[in-house]
């Protein structure tokens, strides 16, 4: 019976697995049959139901865990020690269907609530942006661009300083406020947002963090989470990135700009911020492998308020990073190079080349008579 179980889900994982491969990316059938049939319906049904609770999902899985390993215990407490021991052999091969078993339900359910995102059609590709490579003279320009709209922005915070931002930047209804800039965003683009998406806060504060992340969607449980000791200036960008990805936007690179799109036209001065500090960080980080002597100077152009908040944002990080950050970055790029994102975690910088070619078709749309 469990060798059965266990070839069923092996053969369902590696079908799903071996779909995802098939189909490649920019795939006009995933897009058309998933990412806007399947996944739509999904995400809405999700979201109206389980989404509803008011406790984090992963609290609630975190618990049903513990409590199933307690009952456990106590079943095998109570019937003793047995009076046969059960072959090495026999038990090795139980251990390895087991996990066979396992390892088949979570790619095959991974794909099937989230997963063939990765086959869609690519962001930049939907909306037209010729997004290529930036020179080091384009990439001075979008980070100068970036660096004065976001002191812009943060010059018009209430009581804000030269020193670090602190919580009270931070409007308490974010999350709500950022779902409906980002919805928004995507109706406007023509991509679907059923649903409502919910990011909640992780905790312990720097758990996540350890793990090399500022915030994960996790598709088991249709909700994302963003880590507790983010700075209010990487706050708003962050959980918009990941509302982005419960959306189906699994491109990074999309995500980031779609996050920025929400973020920028945002009558909240703090949320403006976020968006155009996001995007100087991403675009003098591009440049500084081209030319360290002009990102420093891009660093010495920027106003005290930023650097502080900056400043604060690498300390806070610097405090969980270790072996565990490495590790988890590198299983990263591969799981990112395994589902047709050939970039790797590089996919994150075709952020910037997709805000400039955003700005050339809106300057362009608003040139025409």
């Amino acid at each position: 019976m469990k060798a059965r179980r266990a070839l069923l889900w092996a053969a369902l994982g590696a079908a799903a697995f071996g779909l995802q491969l098939g189909l490649g990316a920019d795939s006009a059938l995933a897009e058309r049959y998933y990412s806007r049939g399947f996944f739509v319906g999904l995400r809405w049904a999700w979201d109206h139901t389980l989404g509803l609770s008011p406790v984090p999902l992963l609290t609630i899985f975190a618990a049903a865990v513990l409590i199933g390993l307690g009952i456990g215990v106590k079943k095998r407490l109570a019937r003793g020690k047995p009076s046969v021991r059960r072959p090495r052999g026999k038990a090795l091969v139980q251990g390895l269907l087991g996990a066979v078993t396992w390892a088949g339900r979570l790619v095959f359910f991974f794909y099937l609530l989230w997963g063939f995102n990765y086959n869609r059609v690519a962001v930049g590709r939907q909306l037209g942006l010729d997004a290529a490579a930036l020179t080091p003279a384009e990439l001075r320009v979008e980070a100068s661009w970036a660096a004065g709209f976001a002191a812009e922005a943060r010059a018009a915070i209430p009581g804000a300083t030269d020193e670090a931002l602190g919580g009270f930047a931070v409007p308490k209804d974010l999350e709500s406020a950022m779902r409906g800039a980002l919805v928004r965003v995507l109706r406007e683009e023509g991509f679907p947002a059923p649903g409502r998406v919910r990011i909640r806060t992780f905790r312990p504060a720097g758990w996540l963090r350890r793990f090399g992340s500022d915030g994960v969607y996790v598709p088991y449980l249709g909700e994302g989470y963003v880590a507790g000791n983010l700075m209010p200036h990487e706050r708003p960008f962050t959980l918009a990135h990941e509302m982005a990805h419960g959306y189906g936007i699994t491109d990074e690179g999309g995500a980031n700009l779609l996050a920025f799109l929400a973020c920028r036209e945002s009558a909240d001065p703090i949320v403006r911020y976020s968006a155009g500090a996001a995007l100087w960080e991403y675009a003098v980080g591009d440049l500084a492998g081209e030319s360290l002597p002009e990102a420093r100077a891009g660093w010495e152009s920027l106003p005290a308020g930023m650097k502080a908040d900056i400043r604060a944002a690498h300390r806070e990080a610097a405090r969980y990073r270790g072996l565990l950050e490495r590790a988890s970055g590198r299983v990263y790029e591969q799981f990112l190079r395994s589902n047709q994102v050939k970039e790797g975690l590089r996919s994150y910088s075709r952020f910037v080349g997709l805000v400039a070619a955003w700005k050339k078709k809106d300057a362009a749309l608003r040139d025409r008579p």
